[in-house]
């Protein structure tokens, strides 16, 4: 008898290969199904023990005969006495091919008319012998569907949470893999894992469960050429095969959703594998070292984003994925799934092989890597020597970044800094501001006053650039040239460009995008590098704050530093698509870490919730009498008693203002305990300007 088992499109290849692994005697292989040859004992192993099928069916008719007349053809082409006899009723399912006009439930119409009237038609294929048809342009099939109900309805899943895996799908990826039984990795990993339906599948494969064993319908016990003591012993078989122990393995799944751990857990619990699944909501940025071992398989399903910005964020976050491996479990292989290829090309990992496939209506990628070491970021320092003969002009600047980097050395390799203030306005005559961002340099030209003659100020820029490129040894690539002016309202966060060519730094334990191209300002302010540290240390298990985030940079630190939920409130919704994006490239999600778009004092205004530990760095546009809505002098006062009504005892406000003329509000030091944190909060590379911010810690008073 010739059947076909049937896929989704772009997995055949692999089903081919299972149905080998089965004993099955493989005949042709489509985009979309397998074609193989056997007896009703073949057919029916199949329906049982495949993970990768989706439907069984016996191949009844295949008539050259043209739409019009079709359904009536097809009906008269069996006898349906023989197939099925009368005592159980049909479900008939009749699709129109490409090409073929007209409502298809007008021909499945037809067809039921044409049948012997003793048979009766259920909408429930449960109980019933279910009948598949297609018509084509001049061609027209019939089949007998075994499965009845799809074999990716394991008996499992009665829940899947949002966007649930197909259970086909998850084991094509384990199959990809090479996930089987008595060959598989010890470890296995699912950092996104939903309802569970990777490990869960996962967890049989490595027991050699039948796929089927816990269904209780299928279409070929309805069909009179299968005897029912061969379908009864088949599906004892695969019963018994569910009573073999699980083998010694760890199987881990995390999520960042609470909801959905539990519906794994359940899940598992139903499928008879729980105790073989270690379940635990944590996020990607959240693992460690000892969750991992030398050699093992990562395997998800990580966030694909419907929307431009949620794009954006996927791509870091596979991103995070691939640094966390390389950094954790260099060994390892990840097998994934996603739509979008350049988004899963940002994890950096080596490509070993890849499917493309047709997931309902989204195209989709399997696709199997292995961990990559990413390239070190070379940080720029001071060149030994020029490589080119530096102007006269040039030679006291060259001389004063050479000093200023000496003087910085030793501090930077203790502290393992990549990014910090080499000079800031230092020579009179050389009115910039220069920044290392990695192997990236940032000159920051203070724009001249109008008495001073335009081609002298360009002069002097162009002999700046120069400068530090001999001072530095870097090539003109890699030194970007902004000029700055004395700001007014929102001019501060103006964008430039519209490339959004972000890159990535690192600052402690935390990757921070930065952009040196689009905006005024980078991204990262370097001056309160310590202070973002500190909430990175003291983070912890809080709740945290961060009020007037700009790009969520101290955000970022918190989280990773063991925040246990964190609250990021700005009113651009620019940059907090910048925080989303600094949060998924170290492996965060907005679920645990809330973005608000707000403004910050009515939001404190309505909000109920208590926070242990408060970052707030308000604007500073005091020159700007227009605005209405905050003033940093007439209101940071009011703004500070609002933000400690927020803060649990015990807790603390680290409060930043780069107003060079502040002086907090006396009232503040009468009501609650502030210590003036300002000359610590200075880094080493800013000492020269001691005056760039001030910094408070401000606590509640003890009883």
């Amino acid at each position: 008898m010739e059947f076909v088992a049937t896929s989704m499109p772009g997995i055949a290849e692999l089903l081919a290969d299972e149905l080998s692994s089965l004993g099955i005697s493989v005949t042709e292989t489509g985009r979309a199904h397998v074609a193989f040859t056997g007896g009703t004992a073949d057919a029916l192993r199949v329906c049982l023990w495949s993970r990768l099928a989706e439907r069984v069916l016996l191949s009844l008719a295949a008539l050259g005969v043209t739409p019009d007349i079709a359904p009536e053809k097809l009906a008269a082409s069996q006898d349906w006495l023989s197939l099925v006899g009368n005592d159980a009723p049909l479900h008939i399912h009749l699709e129109h091919g490409p090409g073929v006009r007209g409502d298809n439930r007008i021909s499945t119409k037809r067809f039921i008319q044409a049948l012997p009237p003793q048979f009766t038609v259920s909408r429930d294929a449960r109980g019933s012998c279910c009948i598949r048809a297609r018509l084509d342009p001049n061609e027209a099939h019939l089949w007998l569907d075994l499965a009845g109900d799809p074999l990716h309805r394991r008996g499992y899943r009665l829940a899947g949470g949002r966007a649930p895996l197909r259970e086909t799908l998850g084991a094509a990826m384990l199959w990809a893999a090479g996930w089987r039984q008595g060959n598989h990795p010890a470890v296995l990993m699912d950092p996104f894992c939903g309802s569970g339906t990777l490990l869960i599948e996962a967890a049989q494969i490595a027991a050699g469960w039948a796929a089927g064993a816990q269904r209780q319908h299928y279409g070929f016990q309805q069909w009179r050429a299968c005897r029912r003591q061969l379908w009864q012993d088949a599906m004892e078989e695969a019963a018994e095969s569910a009573r073999q122990p699980l083998p010694e393995m760890s199987l881990k799944g995390f999520d960042v959703d609470g909801r959905a751990i539990q519906l794994a857990q359940q899940n598992a619990e139903r499928a008879g594998v729980r105790q073989a699944i270690h379940f635990e909501r944590r996020e990607l940025g959240a693992l460690r070292s000892r969750d991992f071992a030398d050699q093992g398989l990562l395997v998800a399903n990580p966030p694909w984003g419907e929307r431009l910005d949620e794009q954006q964020q996927a791509g870091w976050l596979h991103f995070a994925l691939g640094r966390l491996l390389a950094k954790l479990a260099p060994n390892w292989q990840a097998v994934l799934l996603g739509a979008d290829a350049e988004v899963m090309d940002r994890s950096g990992m080596d490509l070993q092989s890849q499917w493309r496939l047709k997931n309902g209506p989204f195209n989709n990628f399997i696709r199997l890597y292995h961990s990559r070491q990413p390239a070190q970021v070379e940080v720029v320092t001071i060149a030994e020597s020029s490589a080119f003969e530096v102007p006269e002009g040039a030679q006291p600047l060259v001389n004063r970044l050479r000093k200023n980097g000496k003087h910085l050395r030793r501090w930077l390799e203790r502290e393992d800094i990549q990014c910090y203030r080499l000079y800031d306005r230092d020579l009179p005559e050389f009115n910039v501001a220069v920044d290392i961002y990695g192997d990236q340099v940032l000159v920051q030209e203070f724009k001249a006053p109008k008495t001073v003659d335009p081609e002298k100020a360009k002069q002097r820029r162009d002999l700046a650039v120069t400068a530090v490129r001999a001072a530095l040894g870097v090539h003109r690539e890699q030194v970007h040239l902004r000029t700055r002016e004395r700001q007014k309202g929102n001019q501060q966060y103006q964008k430039l460009d519209g490339q959004g060519r972000y890159r990535l730094v690192r600052e402690g334990q935390a990757q921070l995008l930065i952009n040196l191209q689009d905006y005024l300002d980078t991204g990262l302010f370097l001056d309160h590098r310590p202070t973002r540290l500190k909430i990175a240390e003291e983070a912890g298990g809080k709740r945290f704050l961060n009020l007037f985030a700009y790009t969520g940079s101290a955000t970022v630190h918190a989280a990773v530093g063991g925040a246990k939920r964190t609250v990021t409130v700005d009113a651009s919704k620019r940059y907090l698509e910048w925080a989303a994006c600094n949060l998924a490239a170290n492996g965060f999600s907005t679920e645990q870490h809330e973005l608000v778009r707000a403004d910050t004092m009515r939001w404190l205004d309505e909000c109920q919730e208590q926070f242990d530990l408060v970052f707030c760095d308000p604007p500073t546009f005091s020159n700007n009498k227009s605005r209405s809505d905050f003033v940093v002098e007439e209101h940071h006062g009011e703004l500070i008693r609002k933000i400690m009504r927020r803060l649990e005892p015990g807790g603390v406000l680290y409060f930043s203002c780069n107003y060079r003329r502040f002086q907090l509000d006396p009232s503040i030091s009468k009501w609650y305990q502030v210590e003036d944190i300002s000359r610590w909060s200075i880094p080493e590379d800013f000492r020269r300007n001691d005056k760039i911010h001030v910094c408070y810690a401000i606590r509640h008073v003890e009883d």
